[in-house]
């Protein structure tokens, strides 16, 4: 497997608060690799450093090849773009080469997989907190990028336009694309990844797969607690607000998403909950 980035002894330091430690991440070819850890812990500083949009206080990052294409996606993407979300995948495929034909191609099928087709011609900065992640994610996905470099990705977005960016990253992968990602503690990545690091500290650290066990939750909105508390399958249940927060068994979950569907609830996420990991904490 063709190793496609090395990031050696990065360090970066904000103020007093040293962010990144000697940390070091080789990144090889058709890998999903998730980089996980709480709320300032640096796992987006490491992946600005990995996109090459920042730069380390000191470490090396060495690309293999001097063209690899890398498409990133920011936490935040911006709202006030004032292009059609047509007019922006336009402009950006022509920046990066790619001929027009095939540009037409991929920007219709895109645009269909994640259901934006009917708000092609709409300004960008009208648009949905949802639909303007799509247009961030089509446009680091656009040229078919070596490496996809991904921040909170899922943010905004509805349950089917998660699964359906899960497959797309499956397909980017058997393409050869690599991803680097961060995301919430339950999500559909889980099934993807192939491996997982905690930054932690300021230092990087593998988790290995034994380490864990896991349940799925499920974000379901449309239903009341009285219509799911007799299920015998739900472990646990949690009011948010207008949603539910229903964990189950993995081996259940399909029986329990059924059943929501029977009930016309609207199912917003499902991810998994690492049980080991939040009882040691």
């Amino acid at each position: 497997m063709n190793q496609l980035v090395a990031l050696k002894d990065i360090k970066k330091t904000y103020g007093k608060k040293n962010v990144l430690r000697d940390v070091s991440l080789h990144v090889k070819e058709k890998q999903i690799i998730a980089l996980l850890g709480g709320n300032g812990s640096g796992k987006s500083t490491f992946l600005r450093i990995a996109a090459g949009i920042e730069r380390p206080d000191a470490g090396q990052v060495i690309y293999v090849d001097k063209n690899i294409r890398i498409g990133y996606v920011p936490e935040r993407f911006p709202k006030y773009l004032r292009f059609t979300p047509e007019e922006y995948l336009h402009y950006i495929g022509k920046i990066n080469g790619i001929p027009e034909a095939v540009l037409k191609q991929r920007m219709a099928s895109l645009l269909h997989r994640f259901q934006l087709h009917t708000w092609r011609d709409r300004r960008i900065n009208t648009l949905s907190k949802g639909n303007i992640q799509k247009v961030g994610i089509m446009q680091a996905i656009l040229q078919q990028p070596d490496v996809l470099i991904l921040d909170e990705p899922l943010s905004g977005l509805d349950f089917p336009a998660q699964q359906e960016f899960v497959s797309i990253l499956s397909e980017l992968k058997e393409q050869g694309t690599t991803t680097l990602l961060t995301y919430h503690e339950a999500s559909s990545f889980e099934n993807v990844v192939d491996h997982t690091y905690y930054i932690k500290d300021g230092h990087l650290q593998e988790e290995q797969a034994s380490e864990k066990e896991v349940i799925k939750q499920i974000e379901v909105k449309g239903i009341n607690v009285t219509d799911v508390q007799e299920w015998k399958e739900i472990l646990d249940i949690v009011q948010r607000e207008d949603n539910l927060l229903l964990s189950v068994r993995s081996e259940n979950s399909n029986q329990i998403l059924t059943k929501i569907l029977a009930l016309q609830g609207s199912v917003e996420s499902v991810g998994n909950i690492d049980l080991k990991r939040d009882e040691e904490q």
